[in-house]
């Protein structure tokens, strides 16, 4: 790698900064603005520590940004990919790191397109201050460009009604009980990760009529959109009852990577309830679709795919059955739905008796 980037130049004046100087400030700028969010944040600190290994293993630590070329991208790119084939030639670089931290396979094909698509946002912005001349991704041509930040995604898979019920009944090992209970709960809640780790009894409120809910601000969108309007999902019984046990004290969310993450012990979870549908995923490497067992391929996402499925489902029954004519302006009501009626919905779609309870 050191070669193939002979021909770039490694210069550095004593009035300029480094690439990597430079991405820090742009990301640090962009979260003290809250242009990001605490998540975001996150990531662009670990992809600026894969660069720093990146220029490391190069000998170009002190880059310029001016001198980052569409070839240098590239060669980062295939980086992102595989840089568990460097931890053994340079141990020295993940010294001290925490486990999480260090590839031990090849990574998946979008989180790399997520994290060139936030260096192209970089680049931009230096390109429309004028800090560049042109930015490298613009040099790559369409096709290498497209490539680069493609986004795939595999057609989306759900635990159906009888799969979860089974997960609900089935006999478990202690140590997966709190799992359990978590990914249930974030089931019922159909929050992104990052929210539901926020959750506590402070976003637990009750409705005049007695339905109690969880209310937050989704932390994804609420930077982008600007929007400042909460979510209110109604607790079915079970959701209740789990909230009541908890607290919202599920400390085996609070990592999703790992041997013992919230992904894998989800994953052990299925595999437990012998919930092994086959599911079909795409194959970077093979580049193909392959079929994988639902228990090896699950993760948090899942929590999310089911309660979407499960209500939309409800409510297409409600149209089957003639209570709405299919393709009306009923959806569009549904979005804005009282938060009885979205109660109502979910105790059908989760097969739960409604219930009230004291304001």
């Amino acid at each position: 790698m050191r070669s193939a980037l002979s021909a770039e130049k490694r210069r550095v004046s004593r009035d300029r900064h480094s690439m990597l100087w430079r991405f820090r400030k742009y990301y640090e700028d962009a979260y003290r603005d809250e242009i990001i969010g605490s998540s975001r944040y996150r990531h662009y600190v670990a992809l600026c520590r894969k660069m720093s290994r990146f220029l490391t293993l190069c000998g170009t630590e002190d880059m310029l940004t001016e001198d980052c070329s569409d070839e240098v991208l590239m060669l980062l790119r295939h980086f992102l990919f595989d840089e568990y084939r460097f931890v053994g030639s340079a141990p020295s670089l993940y010294a001290g790191l925490n486990p999480r931290e260090i590839p031990l396979r090849r990574r998946n094909g979008n989180t790399v397109a997520s994290e060139m698509k936030m260096l192209g946002a970089f680049f931009t912005e230096l390109e429309d201050r004028d800090e560049i001349q042109k930015s490298p991704f613009r040099k790559m041509g369409t096709e290498r460009r497209k490539a680069a930040m493609q986004m795939q995604y595999d057609k989306p898979y759900s635990l159906n009604e009888e799969e979860f019920e089974r997960l609900l009944n089935t006999d478990l090992p202690e140590d997966l009980l709190p799992t359990r209970a978590a990914f249930v709960l974030q089931c019922f809640l159909g929050c992104r990760i990052g929210d539901f780790r926020r959750l506590s009894m402070e976003n637990v409120a009750v409705s005049s009529e007695g339905i109690p809910y969880v209310h937050y601000l989704p932390q994804k969108t609420v930077k982008v959109s600007n929007n400042r309007e909460e979510i209110k999902t109604p607790l079915v019984k079970c959701a209740y009852d789990i909230v009541q046990q908890t607290g919202f004290d599920l400390p085996i969310v609070r990592y999703c990577s790992g041997s013992s993450g919230y992904n894998c012990k989800i994953r052990r979870l299925l595999a437990e309830a012998g919930i092994n549908r086959l599911v079909s995923i795409y194959d970077s490497t093979l580049q193909r679709m392959v079929y994988r067992p639902l228990c090896e391929v699950a993760g948090s996402k899942l929590c999310r795919k089911t309660f979407v499925d499960r209500m939309v489902k409800v409510q297409v029954n409600l149209y089957a059955s003639g209570l709405h004519k299919a393709g009306s302006k009923a959806v569009e009501h549904y979005t804005r739905m009282e938060l009885q009626d979205r109660f109502k919905l979910m105790c059908v779609a989760f097969g739960q008796q409604e219930y009230r309870i004291h304001p």
